[in-house]
């Protein structure tokens, strides 16, 4: 059989060995005040330092101070408790024998001396409490079992250690001070030389440059040629434009005789170029107004003219309207139909208004115009180029010399800062100077005690931390020695435990099992209580194999001596004999025979004088005060009992108690004692398995199990012995209520509960029918 893995259940273990886990936090908590009351006593004393580092003041910083970072403060703390300081404190002020030190001094360790023992009570802590906790400060703590002594010891370090400061910074302020007297002259000399480079500078200044804040008048002028220029740019691309387009035009008009279809086209002329064609026309006109002229034209040629001078006027005036309002416009409209009357009343006068026929070859007309305009755009473009030219040059001249002036106004602005540079430095080394002509100020940290050493106060130890201590010690050591405590205990700790380690059929559980010495009377399968229900509920169990057939004799056995084997084999053959059965009863233990004092018979003439032949086996059989119930008591004592169990006598035996009885019980003595179970189990068609939780241990039980089982035994079931087991064991149960309850009163007020029957109080109750389908 196999053994189940277990797991830890603290509660479980918690409740079960609570008890000592009491008792040693007791312990703990009792160590813990004795130790408090009796241990020797230490003082403690303490002292604060805030410490902040000497600056030069060249930062900006008027105090001259800096706060300290952790290196610093680490580097003080080690200086503090370093074996320099302490030991030449003790020393210049004879520490070094005081008594209370001496006594902590250990004879067996020379190397550890007075020195080592102060370093050792030594605390140091950077920063305060609270929301001081990052201020750059040193408690410095001593603990010493002397509270007058731990104050002389702490107060001696502390001066030895603002000696070492004070002593560091005088041997370094003859050096200090001619190296600064050094630099003092060094930036003296470089702030002359840069005021006269900057006098020359100035000198040398352009004559535009009036100082800082002044303007750039080359940027200006710069900036005024690059608007013009641009000026330029836009002219020219509309003079280009139009000269294509009227290009454009005269190659047209090239291809087209009529005249007054060219008139149409003097619309590209744009207002200023019409004003200097009107000139030129006019020069033409002063040539024709000659007397000859005057007699030979009518009054129709200046009418004519008139006309065509206006058709000129309306066409650009169309031109610029349709670029303003579009052609769609009313306006424009209008002046294409006035257009359209002034050519018909050209055409209609067509001889009249022919230029040729008023001026003759040298009249002007449309397309000499265009022409004449194309020569205006051309000398225009020219214009703008020559133009252009001269900008360009200016623009080219202005940048150089703002060019220029822009880098003397860096290269003064650098020189002013130069300057300025050098005079700080100059006024913070005249300022140190200054500081070091005090020695006092001549320190490279400023330090000062916020807290001196005063007569050391109780530190330990402390009655309610140690109560504390000595109670946790003892809770964390109970609970470790009742965890290994109760994994070492083999012992079931409940009835499901035990049925899932066994694996075998529970037939009932008893809690109260009486003594042998009460015989009969002792025996409680009769009673109306929970354990006798007990071996009511194996009877059940085992009755319907009994009544088949296939159990008739069954062996009872325990792991152990005590377990109260016999006690449940004696009970079990009462409750069996209550339904009619015939039983008996045979005390194989023929080492400690008992049977025989359950049903107060003789022990003589018993089951060893029928194995050695001394007995027939009828005269062995004895009757008892039970109904249905013999017994075949041990007999005589032998030296041989498990040879005597083994012989083939053992097996008659068995199958005349089988043929004369319905069941037979054999009671066998513990498996773990002796062999005999091993021997008889095998030849018995079942057997029970008595267990006595309260002394059993598991390997005890698994270990008797196996033994039978690989010898050819078998078990029919487990009762449970619970005596002393505890509540998780309670033999009693659920039955408990109902054995309190109506079943066990009388019918009546003045009867009891009938207990006598035909033997002496025991009566059989016919629960089920008899076997075999016959009444005993």
């Amino acid at each position: 059989m196999e053994d189940p893995s277990e797991t830890l259940d603290v509660l479980e273990i918690l409740s079960r060995q609570r008890w000592l886990i009491i008792f040693l936090c007791l312990c703990g908590l009792t160590a813990g005040i004795a130790y408090a009351l009796y241990a020797p006593v230490w003082y403690e004393t303490n002292a604060t330092v805030l410490i902040n580092q000497k600056s030069a003041g060249l930062g900006g910083d008027s105090t001259g101070q800096s706060i300290v970072d952790e290196d610093i403060l680490a580097n003080h703390i080690e200086l503090i408790q370093s074996r320099m300081i302490v030991g030449e404190a003790l020393e210049q002020n004879s520490l070094v024998s005081l008594p209370s030190i001496v006594e902590q001094l250990d004879e067996t360790k020379p190397q550890f001396d007075a020195v080592d023992y102060v370093i050792e009570q030594l605390s140091i802590v950077k920063g305060g409490e609270g929301s001081a906790k990052t201020a750059r400060s040193l408690s410095v703590t001593f603990t010493h079992t002397e509270p007058d002594d731990a104050q002389i010891i702490l107060t001696a370090v502390m001066k030895r250690y603002e000696q070492f400061i004070i002593a560091q910074v005088e041997q370094l302020m003859g050096r200090a001070n001619e190296m600064v007297n050094e630099a003092k002259q060094e930036v003296e000399s470089e702030l002359l030389a840069a005021e006269q480079e900057h006098l020359q500078s100035r000198q040398n200044a352009p004559l535009f440059f009036q100082g800082e804040g002044s303007s750039n008048v080359y940027q200006e002028r710069y900036r005024r040629l690059q608007e013009e220029l641009l000026d330029i740019d836009i002219q020219e691309s509309t003079v280009r434009t139009r000269l294509t387009r009227v290009e454009d035009t005269l190659k047209e008009m090239d291809d087209s005789g009529d005249a007054f279809d060219h008139l149409d086209k003097l619309a590209l002329i744009d207002s200023e170029s019409l004003e200097r064609l009107g000139v030129f026309a006019g020069l033409q006109s002063n040539a024709a107004d000659t007397a000859e002229f005057k007699a030979a034209m009518p009054a129709k040629m200046e009418e004519a003219r008139t006309q065509i001078t206006h058709l000129l006027q309306l066409n650009s005036e169309k031109q610029r309207l349709s670029s303003v309002f579009g052609p769609a416009h009313p306006k424009v409209q209008e002046l294409e139909s006035e257009i359209t009357l002034v050519k018909q009343f050209l055409q209609d006068n067509q001889d009249l208004t022919s230029p040729t026929s008023a001026f003759g070859e040298s009249a002007l007309t449309p397309e000499g115009l265009l022409k004449a305009y194309v020569g205006f755009l051309q000398h225009d473009l020219a214009a703008l180029a020559e133009r252009r030219k001269e900008l360009t040059f200016l623009a080219s001249d202005a940048e150089t010399k703002a060019k220029d002036l822009i880098e003397y106004e860096l290269t003064d602005m650098i020189l002013q800062k130069k300057i300025a540079r050098q005079e700080a430095l100059f006024d913070g080394i005249v300022q140190q100077l200054r500081e070091l002509d005090t020695a006092s100020g001549l320190s490279g940290y400023l330090y000062e005690f916020l807290e001196v050493p005063r007569m050391g106060v109780k530190s330990w130890p402390k009655l309610p931390l140690c109560a504390l201590g000595g109670l946790m010690l003892g809770l964390f050591g109970g609970l470790f020695v009742a965890v290994a405590n109760d994994v070492r205990d083999g012992r079931f700790r409940s009835s499901a435990e035990l049925d899932e380690a066994i694996g075998l059929l529970s037939l009932g559980r008893v809690g109260k099992l009486n003594s042998v010495k009460q015989g009969v009377t002792g025996l409680i399968a009769t009673e109306l209580s929970p354990d006798a229900e007990a071996f009511r509920l194996g009877r059940t169990v085992l009755l319907p194999d009994i009544r088949s057939g296939k159990i008739r004799t069954i062996g009872f056995t325990s792991p152990m001596q005590g377990d109260g084997k016999s006690t449940v084999a004696s009970n079990f053959a009462v409750s069996f004999s209550q339904i009619g059965l015939r039983v008996l009863l045979i005390d194989a233990d023929l080492r400690r025979p008992s049977a025989h004092r359950f049903f107060s018979v003789g022990r003589e003439e018993g089951l060893c004088d029928i194995l050695n032949d001394r007995t027939p086996f009828a005269d062995a059989i004895k009757e008892t005060r039970a109904d249905n119930v013999w017994v075949i008591p041990a007999g005589s004592s032998s030296s041989t009992p498990a040879e005597l169990l083994q012989s083939s006598k053992f097996d008659e035996i068995l199958r005349m108690a089988s043929t004369q009885f319905d069941l037979v019980l054999v009671d066998l003595p513990p498996v773990l004692a002796v062999s005999d179970p091993v021997v008889v189990m095998p030849r018995l068609d079942s057997g029970i398995l008595v267990v006595r939780v309260a002394n059993v241990r598991r390997d005890e039980v698994i270990n008797t199990i196996r033994r039978i089982e690989s010898a050819g035994g078998q078990f029919a079931g487990c009762m449970l012995n619970a005596f002393g087991a505890g509540k998780k064991f309670d033999g009693g149960g659920g039955y408990h209520g109902y054995y309190k309850s109506d079943y066990t009163r009388p019918t009546n007020a003045g009867s009891k509960p009938a207990r006598s029957g035909s033997l002496n109080g025991f009566s059989a109750a016919p629960a089920e029918a008899p076997v075999n389908g016959k009444a005993h």
